[in-house]
């Protein structure tokens, strides 16, 4: 009767065992996919500029956009190769990354922020939401504080954001020949449009 009644309390206590073991191992599980909700990925995105006169139209676009966003801490980060941006016409192109960006010397040009005040934004839920982001804007291998002004919607298909604001070729040591100074305005008005879906690992 002793042995019948070990080998049943051995067989509980492995049960108890085996269940506590479960249930961390569901606990750490839902844990890591409550986290891996909370990044977004950039799923389709699109940096644009204008940086002409009543004398000639300097505009270009890049759809080449490694971003990421965490809708919990609101932290951004956002990058793209200067060779990703194309213009109408190829000598422009060429001035844009030989004369003006160096992009053999600075390749990338990137933001990091955060948005401020996030406590009051719930970016899981639908809606139109305006914010401010904090954060360094880094161009010519010069990195400038800025704010950044941006509209954030969760359609339930995706989370868009939209912002614009201008760039002073100054504030990051882009000269401007005085040869080209009627045709190549010092504030670059700049776009972005960017659509994020969760991350997926």
């Amino acid at each position: 009767y002793s042995s019948a009644a070990s080998d049943v309390y051995k067989r509980q206590k492995f049960y108890i065992m085996n269940t506590k073991t479960m249930l961390l191992l569901a606990l750490l599980l839902f844990c890591n996919f409550i986290a891996a909700q909370e990044i977004y990925s950039i799923k389709s995105g699109s940096i644009s500029f204008f940086a002409g006169t009543p004398l000639e139209d300097i505009d270009a676009i890049s759809t080449k956009v490694v971003s990421f966003f965490n809708i919990k801490t609101g932290e951004v980060a956002l990058n793209t190769f200067n060779r990703n941006f194309k213009f109408k016409r190829d000598l422009m192109q060429e001035h844009f990354n030989e004369n003006y960006m160096e992009s053999e010397k600075y390749p990338k040009s990137e933001f990091k922020g955060k948005i401020l005040n996030i406590e009051a934004f719930d970016f899981s839920k639908n809606g139109e939401y305006k914010v401010q982001i904090e954060g360094n804007l880094l161009i010519h291998g010069v990195s400038k504080p800025r704010k950044i002004d941006a509209v954030i919607t969760n359609n339930g298909l995706g989370i868009k954001v939209e912002s614009k604001f201008v760039i002073l070729l100054a504030d990051h040591k882009i000269e401007r020949p005085q040869i080209v100074w009627e045709k190549l305005a010092e504030n670059v008005q700049t776009s972005l449009l960017l659509t994020y879906e969760p991350y997926k690992k």
